[in-house]
């Protein structure tokens, strides 16, 4: 791992790099938060990093530590001269000491109690404030997304209005998350997972199990024979996640994504 690090001030600006043979392992996540706590041990207030939007394995190194996305700058990094020059965008993210002791410090074992909860005016907000890591928005809807299809829910392949059916998730009093299905009707016999957001800083808890084990067994009480979702596919995809719970590919692909069903008569 190679690291350079730049002073300015109190801010400091990191960056890394790794042999490609030893990467996977999370040997540069592991360095580079050392780094970072080194940094902010020694008097930093605040560190910095930019990558390219389409380097996935340095925004998860990021993000892993704890890092918030700030932004991006458009057409802000080229190499080259014209007419051969490559432009890209450069990718923000920031943290600050006070930020990373919070990251350290957030709930890692699993909640004692994760339950559903009907949305308010009062909560609304909060809920609407929950988020995923950059890198997870091309498989989760962001709440802004989920809110709008809720309000104003698409159409069926048959032409009905789908049935959106939508709660909180709390876990141990707090909000962490979000959930919709699509629900049963005369013409849809099998409840759609539609939404499923756990927000980045309650990720890796088994909350998202818990889910959909709850609402896997309440639609196995209502007589449902099946439980649908789908997922795109790609480096971060949900799928392992539905395969593990016992989710299985059932041929259909829907807007560009994988139709799985998990068998609730069994």
């Amino acid at each position: 791992v190679a690291t350079n690090v730049e002073w300015g001030g109190n801010s400091v600006e990191i960056g890394y790099t790794l042999a490609p043979a030893a990467r996977g392992h999370g040997i540069v996540t592991e360095a580079v938060g050392a780094v970072v706590d080194a940094l902010i041990g020694g008097g930093a207030r605040r560190v910095r990093a930019e990558t390219h939007p389409d380097n996935v394995a340095s925004l998860r190194v990021l993000e892993r530590l704890g890092f918030d996305e700030e932004g991006t700058d458009v057409g802000a990094y080229w190499v080259g001269d014209p007419p051969d020059e490559i432009v890209s965008d450069n990718v923000r993210y920031g943290m600050t000491a006070e930020r990373r002791k919070a990251w350290l410090d957030r709930p890692l074992q699993p909640p004692a109690e994760v339950t559903l909860v009907e949305l308010t005016n009062d909560s609304a907000r909060t809920y609407g404030g929950l988020a995923t890591h950059r890198t997870q928005r091309a498989f989760v809807s962001p709440m802004a997304n989920s809110f709008r299809d809720a309000l104003v829910p698409p159409v069926n392949d048959a032409g009905e209005l789908v049935v959106p059916w939508f709660r909180g998730i709390e876990a141990d009093g707090v909000a962490v998350g979000f959930l919709m299905v699509a629900d049963v009707s005369p013409t849809e016999p099998d409840p759609m997972l539609w939404r499923l957001l756990i927000d980045r800083w309650h990720q890796r808890r088994g909350i998202g199990e818990s889910v959909i084990l709850e609402v896997a067994a309440m639609y196995r009480a209502r007589g449902c024979r099946r439980l649908l979702t789908s997922y795109g596919q790609g480096r971060g995809s949900p799928e392992p996640f539905y395969a593990r719970l016992g989710f299985v590919p059932t041929g259909q692909i829907e807007d560009g994504e994988i139709v799985a069903a998990l068998d609730l008569a069994s």
